[in-house]
């Protein structure tokens, strides 16, 4: 590499062959240099550094056989715009000659079509295809995170080799003081197991009732398959029996309706009854286990409530009149009064379904799951809401409801009654795809596989631009008027003023088609309507002005 000395009293001569020598050190050597140390090879690009926090990236581009380092400015995006630009001046010889190049970049959003001419060559490149270089600080922290997996992988080697060294011990143990294999040890007696026995010597010691294993005249071990099936068939019902000390056949109270508690049901011989006890002084109610509960109340007068009635007026000289109200029309007015109601009673059971009695009977929970309901289809489709409908499940023990769910199952709509087979879904975007889901389930929380449907909302309508015409114009009074367009849904008319030129101003908000005025003679009035179409606004009408005139 070249050094040029600029220290020497009085300046320093820059020939054409210094400043050769300079670029050459920069460009052949220093710059060089730096490619072979990042691992540039020639037939790729690379990016050395994005723009960030104001100040400019770096670039490596192939171009003409050789890379050039090119800044770059700007935002970053995902491509690049490059502009080699050639600069000419006019020399000693009076001649224009290329003096020098300059190389910039910049990010932009789309690749163009490359341009090139004389002066000025500007190419496109998509920055997903360079080659990203990494920083020493990068490295280092890939280096760390290698380091860390290494120790904690020897980490673990370490403890594996501690378990299967452990792991040998025992086997080893096992080998010499239990069951070796060579048979240098062998078991002999019974094993004592209560009603049964294991007999390893003879067969013929035991039944073909009380032993599980035993060894048969040819030294070969045999089971009791019939009693070993049998003992693994009251295993699993006592695994699957739920762990309660609550005797069975014990009456609770629940006061709620379905679902209940593991192993319980609804008592039926008490089902609609109330809790309200025992009461040794009411023949009704003082006997525990009285099923017929129709206990009735009867109202007096006091306890009904507050009511009129039609009833006939005495009036002197005129007869008997009826009369709706409860004004005296003087003292001449006698009433013919009397008690009213029957006396019936009335019956004190509610309709409300609720489960007051449950039993424990310890039985099993349902554990199947209802089927997936069927023909689920979206209907009604509008900008934002739409209406699922689909068929009813059906389950070993009841449906109880459905789920519905939108976003794949994501996001929980509503939770319907079992007999609801529709959903009005609302709050919707327009244009959108959607998918919705419906999963039963049952009294014990057993949930379907879901029936799925995709739908997509229709994109917003473009309300139609009205045409604003005028009827009558005469001195202070104007009539404006515009056709009705029918589309669909609800339509607003807004209608703007601007007078002398000023700011338009909104004037009327309606349904309307028409709009009477009443001008100042000689002021200059301008009117625009457009329409507001369920939120969506149209563009502004032709714009109708009136001068007015005596």
């Amino acid at each position: 590499m070249k050094q040029v000395n600029f220290t020497h009293p009085g300046g320093f001569p820059l020939e054409q062959e210094t400043l050769e020598r300079l670029q050459t050190a920069y460009r052949s050597e220093l710059y060089e240099a730096i490619k072979r140390h990042l691992s540039i090879l020639p037939d790729k690009n690379y990016i050395i550094a994005h723009a960030q926090g104001g100040k400019q990236g770096w670039a490596i581009i192939h171009q003409d056989g050789e890379g050039i380092l090119y800044p770059m400015t700007g935002s970053v995006t995902n491509y690049l715009k490059a502009t080699k630009k050639i600069t000419n001046l006019i020399y000693g010889d009076g001649t224009s000659q290329d003096a020098y190049t300059d190389y910039v970049a910049e990010y932009v959003d789309t690749m163009g079509a490359p341009t090139a001419n004389d002066t000025e060559a500007i190419n496109y490149y998509d920055l997903n295809t360079f080659e990203a270089v990494k920083s020493m600080q990068a490295i280092e922290q890939i280096l760390k995170s290698i380091n860390l997996k290494i120790d904690n992988n020897t980490a673990d080697i370490f403890a594996i080799e501690g378990d299967i060294n452990q792991a040998k011990s025992d086997i080893n143990y096992i080998y010499d003081s239990y069951l070796p294999l060579n048979g240098s040890k062998a078991m002999q007696g019974d094993l004592n197991l209560g009603t049964h026995q294991l007999y390893l010597n003879n067969l013929n010691l035991g039944s073909s009732s009380d032993y599980l294993l035993a060894v048969n005249n040819q030294n070969q071990v045999v089971k009791n398959s019939t009693l070993l099936s049998s003992l693994i068939d009251r295993i699993e019902t006592l695994e699957k029996r739920p762990a309660t000390a609550v005797p069975i056949g014990m009456i609770a109270l629940w006061g709620k309706p379905a679902p209940f508690p593991e192993g319980w049901e609804e008592y039926v011989p008490l089902r609609g009854r109330m809790p309200i006890g025992l009461d040794t002084n009411d023949s009704t109610f003082n006997t525990l286990l009285n099923y017929g509960g129709n206990k009735q109340k009867t109202l007096t007068i006091n306890e009904i409530p507050p009511h009129t009635h039609s009833y006939d007026k005495a009036i002197s000289g005129r007869g008997y009149q009826t009369r709706s109200d409860d004004n005296p029309l003087g003292s001449n007015v006698s009433e013919t009064s009397g008690s009213t109601g029957g006396g019936l009673p009335f019956s004190l059971m509610n309709p409300y379904r609720v489960v007051h009695f449950i039993e424990y009977t310890g039985n099993l929970s349902d554990t199947q799951k209802p089927t997936s309901p069927t023909s689920l289809t979206a209907s009604n489709i509008g900008t934002t809401t739409l209406t699922l409908n689909w068929n009813a499940s059906t389950d070993n023990v009841g449906v109880t409801g459905y789920l519905v769910y939108k976003d794949n199952g994501n996001t929980l709509l509503a939770e319907l009654g079992k007999d609801v087979l529709t959903y009005n879904v609302t709050g919707l975007s327009p244009n959108t795809n959607y998918n919705f889901q419906v999963k039963a389930k049952d009294a014990t929380g057993n949930i379907s596989d879901p029936a799925s449907t995709n739908a997509t909302t229709s994109p917003v309508p473009t309300p139609t631009v009205p045409e604003l015409k005028y009827g009558y114009s005469s001195g202070e009074n104007l009539i404006l008027q515009w056709p009705n367009f029918i589309d669909e849904g609800p339509i607003v008319y807004e209608l703007y003023r601007s007078i002398s030129g000023g700011t338009p101003m909104l004037i009327k908000k309606s349904t309307d088609t028409f709009y009477d005025d009443t001008l100042s003679i000689g002021v200059t009035y301008s009117y625009q309507i457009r329409i507001n179409y369920n939120g969506y606004i149209s563009s502004y009408s032709n714009t109708v002005t009136i001068t007015a005139i005596r």
